[in-house]
């Protein structure tokens, strides 16, 4: 970590949103979604026109440009009309404007918490968006600790550690304390915490217990913007261990690589955009209507492209850890929900084109890469295509074992019954004349009538396998 010296550092207008993602218990979703409308959480109608400007603090954001920016069949999933329609991303919002305080060895600031979302996705996905509104004047230097600094759920280092969140005459040393204790005290009740407890959220195929971070920083029109300043923006570089201002990185022309990489310059010198495996930057010296419309679009357009190629990760890592999980030659029904899963997700959510801009498509293709969708999407397909093959191999085992036991009946039951026995029945037999029956017309009797429970009893489990497969199915994914 290197030492920087910045002038001039101060911003006129800066707030951050942090989504924190984890894994839902299915049969309690319904339940936690009746819950959270009871806790004055209020579901996202873009028909509703009163919801423009209640959750963002000072600012709007238009409902019809976010119909606009995407494609038509993005909308259902990141719109859905209702709280009832289960294939969407549902998101439930309440307006906060609580005043918080933050405390650290490097930064004593209020802030003001907005509003916060809860996102039900399907896959048992849910997602945590908090809006967080810091006071005018902080340094950029300020800004980018305290985003840095406030992701961390569970301190780690001994600065960490430190670190204290007042809100409510209450007072935490953790900011996951102070999210589902004071903010969201029902939350941990609907986690599934079954994949592995050891993992705060349970998503151990996820990174450490940081929260990704999407930032709006608006600068005076005399500072200029550098190519240090936007990579300290990507890395959220605010001060080292010792407080001081720092940048992870002194080569020029690694700084001009991760530069043409990771940051949208359209609009330089004046605006710029930056991507992260972990935080996504508006950094601008805008002002007036532009200005205002730049952190509109970082609340709406922005905000729900970078959500969906979030969510895209997650959902791409779970599927290929489930695979991880099962023993394909014992866990045919998993291996048989996995494969849905996988064709499901791929064909009604992964879509390579999202939204309707050529600003937009250049921006978030620069996201889409970031957060690797195509590789893992490939790792996926790769998964799909090795489930089926032994699937195919299992199947036809199966069948052919069966087909040979069938056939074994068949014969022996043609052969014995019809030409021994199967024309006594059109009559009454008493029981005497059964024990006339000779070894060979036994073992007739026998196999036939075996061979017709054994139909049954495979015809039944079948229907039953069958209906419940198709109902746990939907259960696995809504």
């Amino acid at each position: 970590m290197n030492v920087i010296n910045n002038k001039n550092d101060l911003t006129k207008c800066s707030f951050q949103q942090f989504i924190f993602p984890f894994t839902l218990e299915g049969n309690k979703i319904e339940t936690f979604v009746k819950n959270l409308l009871e806790d004055n959480f209020v579901f996202l109608n873009l028909k509703d026109m009163n919801q423009q400007g209640g959750f963002y603090g000072d600012h709007k954001v238009l409902h019809s440009k976010l119909e606009k920016y995407f494609m038509p069949y993005i909308e259902p999933i990141l719109f859905p009309s209702s709280s009832k329609q289960k294939e969407g991303l549902r998101r439930f919002t309440k307006k906060l404007d609580v005043g918080c305080t933050f405390e650290s060895p490097y930064l004593n600031t209020p802030f003001i918490i907005n509003s916060i979302d809860i996102f039900i996705c399907p896959f048992h996905i849910g997602m945590m968006n908090l809006r967080v509104t810091l006071p005018e004047g902080l340094s950029y230097n300020d800004v980018l600790y305290f985003g840095d600094t406030f992701r961390i759920l569970e301190p780690i280092a001994d600065d960490e550690e430190k670190t204290k969140i007042g809100c409510r005459k209450n007072e935490y040393k953790q900011v996951k304390d102070f999210i589902f204790k004071e903010l969201l005290p029902p939350l941990e009740e609907y986690m599934d915490e079954q994949a592995d407890p050891s993992y705060f959220g349970s998503l151990p195929f996820f990174i450490d217990e940081r929260m990704y971070v999407i930032s709006y920083i608006a600068l005076p029109e005399y500072r200029n913007i550098s190519k240090n300043d936007l990579y300290r923006a990507s890395d959220l570089n605010g001060y080292d261990s010792d407080g001081e201002p720092y940048i992870g990185a002194t080569n020029p022309d690694y700084i001009e690589r991760y530069y043409q990489e990771r940051v949208y310059d359209r609009w330089a010198k004046e605006t710029y955009y930056v991507t992260s495996v972990y935080h996504f930057a508006c950094v601008t010296k805008a002002t007036g209507k532009l200005e205002q419309q730049l952190a509109s679009e970082m609340y709406g357009q922005h905000f729900y492209a970078v959500l969906l190629y979030f969510y895209y990760k997650i959902v791409l890592l779970k599927l290929a850890h489930e695979h991880s999980r099962i023993d394909v030659e014992k866990d045919q029904s998993s291996t048989e929900q996995l494969i849905f899963m996988i064709t499901e997700f791929s064909s009604k959510y992964l879509f390579t084109e999202v939204n309707s801009t050529a600003t937009g498509k250049e921006l978030f293709k620069m996201t889409d890469e970031t957060f690797k969708i195509a590789p893992l999407y490939k790792e996926v397909k790769e998964t799909l295509s090795y489930l089926y093959q032994n699937q195919d191999k299992l199947a036809g085992k199966s069948s052919n074992y069966l087909l040979q036991i069938l056939t074994i009946y068949t014969v022996i039951s043609g052969i014995f019954g019809m030409n021994l026995y199967i024309e006594d029945w059109k009559g009454k037999l008493t029981w005497k004349e059964y024990m006339n029956y000779t070894i060979y017309e036994w073992v007739a009797v026998f196999v036939t009538t075996t061979g017709l429970v054994i139909s049954s009893l495979l015809g039944f489990f079948f229907l039953k396998k069958w209906l419940q497969e198709k109902k746990s199915r939907k259960k696995k994914m809504l």
